[in-house]
């Protein structure tokens, strides 16, 4: 049974046990077949070593970047807020939600940094009533105060403005708070 060289030549070599030097038993068709397949092997070792550095260095610099652990937060957040209201209707027009629905903010997320994540402030909403009504149909408030009272949409109103300036470990809390709230709700 032949083997074919180790460093991809396509040189054909003889079985282990049939060859009388040392090179053809180790797989290799000649010295610079060997010299090639280890300069290979040392390179292809060497990226692989840039490549799990870049990505250490990446981790770090993304579980420390505002704008991703934002984002991730964020998603998190509205992910919760599907799973939670997939079976109720809409906040703004109690029509069923369908299949594709928003997580939609009572007040605006970006002039009220104090209650963007705040699940009283968040809903599942039809898309049209989201995009298409400016996030109100007429009804929200209405609704929100038949769903959760008075009291809290009174809350609400008076976090309205609060100004929050927010650090990437605050994101990072949010987003794992999240979490584990949609996993238990998934359990």
């Amino acid at each position: 049974m032949s083997r074919k060289c180790k460093c991809g030549c396509l040189a054909e070599l003889p079985a282990a046990r049939q060859c009388t030097d040392i090179l053809s038993k180790k797989g290799y068709a000649s010295a610079e077949c060997l010299m090639l397949h280890t300069r290979a092997r040392a390179k292809a070792k060497a990226e692989k070593e840039v490549r799990q550095k870049n990505t250490t260095f990446k981790a770090k610099y993304y579980a420390d970047d505002v704008k991703t652990r934002k984002a991730a937060a964020k998603k998190a957040c509205h992910e919760y807020i599907r799973a939670r209201d997939k079976d109720k209707p809409c906040i703004c027009c109690n029509k069923p939600l369908g299949d594709e629905y928003h997580a939609g903010h009572f007040l605006e997320s970006g002039n009220n940094p104090s209650v963007r994540y705040d699940e009283d402030n968040i809903h599942g909403q039809r898309v049209d009533c989201n995009y298409f009504k400016g996030g109100d149909s007429g009804d929200y408030k209405e609704n929100l105060i038949k769903r959760i009272g008075s009291q809290r949409v009174q809350k609400l109103l008076e976090s309205k403005k609060v100004s929050v300036k927010r650090t990437a470990r605050d994101y990072l809390e949010i987003e794992s708070y999240y979490k584990a709230k949609l996993k238990e709700i998934a359990d």
